[in-house]
């Protein structure tokens, strides 16, 4: 019986972890898809700062030092979006370079919380027919199988001896 029980959670890590290069792909094209409508949105703002005779951070700057708190907002959210844009392009640039076998991991670190969560929602699971995805499986498998089995380690197995009728 037990077997079997590490057998099923083997196989529920299996299809849980072969899963992993679908989400993964499925999250890169959300985060390309942010980053290319933030390029458009500070290509614009490049523009405008270009038009006022200054480049992107003296623009920023001269909205931020403003008086008037409506400007300086605005600035202040200017700011963030350049900042957005960075930081999503530097991740982008770090999870594309990574052999397969490290994207796990690293995706684990530079997950954008708001990004993962959507592409969460949509989630489409996918046949893992690839190398990549055989290999998640078999992660899996074990970390599923080993798990159950190191919990069934930490809880005792052994049956409470039944006394016959009439005994105390």
């Amino acid at each position: 019986m037990r077997r079997w029980i590490f057998i099923l959670s083997g196989l529920v890590g299996a299809v849980l972890l072969s899963q992993f290069p679908a989400f993964h792909q499925q999250y890169m094209q959300r985060l390309g898809g942010h980053i290319d409508e933030l390029r458009l949105s500070v290509a614009a703002l490049d523009e405008r700062a270009e038009n006022a005779g200054l480049d992107r951070y003296a623009y920023i700057r001269r909205l931020t030092g403003n008086t008037d708190p409506i400007v300086v907002t605005e600035g202040d959210a200017l700011a963030a979006m350049v900042g957005r844009y960075v930081d999503l392009s530097a991740s982008m640039e770090r999870l594309s370079s990574l052999p397969a076998h490290y994207r796990a991991g690293a995706l684990l670190l530079e997950l954008d919380r708001k990004i993962g969560l959507a592409t969460l929602r949509a989630f489409q699971p996918a046949l893992p027919l690839t190398l990549n995805g055989v290999g998640h499986a078999l992660a899996g498998f074990f970390i599923g199988y080993l798990g159950c089995m190191g919990l069934a380690s930490l809880v005792t197995w052994r049956r409470v001896p039944v006394k016959p009728e009439g005994e105390l």
